[in-house]
């Protein structure tokens, strides 16, 4: 059997993969350093808390929040 090579596989294929190959070590170990390679996303920076209110702060936050996944209040 031809190994499989998991860098030439979008992520969204290799993550169709692995769902479809959940004992696929290599698969998940493939996809687990893909993920970790990406930069990590701010919802809010430290430098906006200091500026604004308890308050203020959960209201962004609650916005960027459903901005990300595309959720309306």
């Amino acid at each position: 059997m031809k190994p499989i090579n998991y860098t030439k596989m979008s992520d969204q294929q290799l993550k169709q993969y692995l769902i479809e190959h959940k004992n696929d070590k290599e698969a998940f170990y493939a996809y687990l350093d893909r993920k970790q390679q990406q930069p990590k996303q701010v919802i809010i920076g430290i430098d906006e808390l200091d500026s604004l209110t308890s308050e203020q702060q959960i209201e962004l936050i609650t916005q960027r929040i459903q901005e990300k996944f595309n959720v309306s209040s």
